[in-house]
């Protein structure tokens, strides 16, 4: 098969979706399929480059703001589609957005299939941030009437990726022909080694922390990721345990809105703001990994770290709650509530047993349902179904509800 797949960004940009995208076309490669990636423009990296198999053009250039944003990612999409139309069975889109409109408008002229893989449901969504995108800046009252437009476009995609059941009622209930959908679990390389602690004191001292216990978040410093909401939760844990660290990776538009609120609850010394890198050497480290998220499709940070055998924390929120077993593979505590955090955490610092049996559990969990083999051979059946008949493969129908 002649794959596509078009996503906004791609490595050395590497977000969860991002990582996700690296591993579904490297594994389809591997797998004999021939696979393009269409993604933005990124200063310093070539417009054009093969790597591990994957052509990857980043040829689209959004305008700088406004209208323009919109109408030059259009245009530079509609011209590779145009010039490469004929050499694709099937595209593969990453997110519902204004670029995933196109693909879905020319696919019956093009012959091509159009899959759409939305990243996650409620507030913070595909869906609820399309709606509330301005697209006439001076007149307000076109915007609604645009939106309905691209969705009913969009709908007419031949197939829906959802990642939990709660987006699977999302988009029923947005009008998506439930028949069109499938369920296909994200998918993570699982490391060799499970969490040791001898390993991690190792590991610590290369990277330079303290012996005391350690958390560590991994995520975006957006809203979604309820950041604030674990600051909030350590004053009562730092008097407990003295010695404590938090470990923060990731960017985002809240970071020095986080950093004022640790000072602010005279926290700032216990908590490490560490940026974007690699968190593997960190999943190694750490006593416990904390996800006080407000919403996820399949969030990859909390997959990796339960692959990784560390003990995780996470709230009970739609995506997680498919993911994570409480007591089992993990713990589930509301979201926006920091004494249930901080309890939660408490509970499995004092418990070292429970702490093991959770991190032993989760590391099998992930072994033997997200893994990236598991995933990449349901893409492609379901890709393989839609080129040679247009049907969705019945295991993969969301209508029997693959959650376990």
């Amino acid at each position: 098969m002649r794959i596509c797949i078009y996503t906004s960004y791609f490595p050395p940009m590497l977000g969860g979706a991002e990582r996700q995208t690296f591993l579904l076309a490297g594994g389809l490669v591997e797998s004999g399929e021939e696979v393009t990636v269409v993604t933005q423009h990124l200063p310093g990296h070539p417009a054009h480059e093969v790597r591990h198999g994957v052509e990857i053009h980043r040829a689209i250039r959004p305008g700088r703001w406004g209208v323009f944003f919109g109408l030059g990612l259009l245009l530079t999409l509609f011209a590779f589609f145009a010039r490469r139309r004929d050499r694709i069975d099937l595209v593969h889109v990453v997110g519902i957005h204004l670029g995933t409109y196109l693909p879905c408008r020319l696919r019956r002229q093009s012959g091509f299939r159009v899959i759409v893989r939305p990243m996650c449901p409620g507030p913070f969504g595909d869906l609820a941030t399309l709606a509330a995108q301005r697209f006439w800046p001076i007149w307000r009252g076109g915007d609604a009437p645009t939106v309905r437009h691209l969705l009913g476009t969009i709908r007419e995609a031949d197939a829906v990726v959802a990642l939990n059941r709660d987006l699977v009622a999302e988009l029923v209930a947005a009008g998506f022909p439930p028949q069109r959908i499938a369920r296909i679990n994200n998918g993570i390389p699982v490391p060799e080694a499970a969490w040791d602690a001898a390993r991690a004191q190792t590991v610590r001292q290369r990277l330079g922390l303290s012996d005391g216990p350690l958390l560590l978040c991994v995520g975006r410093l957006h809203k979604q990721k309820g950041v604030d909401m674990l600051l909030r939760s350590l004053p009562v844990l730092v008097r407990r345990y003295p010695e404590l660290t938090l470990l923060l990776l990731g960017n985002g538009p809240l970071e020095a809105d986080l950093k004022a609120l640790a000072a602010e609850l005279d926290i700032a010394s216990r908590v490490r703001f560490l940026g974007f890198q690699d968190p593997a050497p960190y999943f190694e480290a750490a006593d416990l990994f904390v996800l006080p998220t407000w919403g996820e499709g399949i969030s990859n940070a909390l997959l990796e770290a339960m692959g990784a055998g560390l003990p995780c924390i996470t709230t009970r929120v739609s995506g997680n709650i498919e993911v994570v077993r409480h007591n089992d593979t993990g713990l589930l505590v509301e979201p926006g509530q920091p004494p249930g955090l901080a309890e939660a955490i408490a509970r499995l610092l004092e418990d070292t047993t429970l702490r093991r049996m959770i991190g032993r559990n989760a590391r099998q969990r992930v072994q033997t349902t997200y893994s990236v083999k598991q995933m990449v051979a349901d893409y492609r059946s379901l890709f393989t179904h839609l080129v040679m008949d247009g049907t969705i493969p019945a295991a993969l129908s969301a209508k029997l509800d693959r959650a376990t």
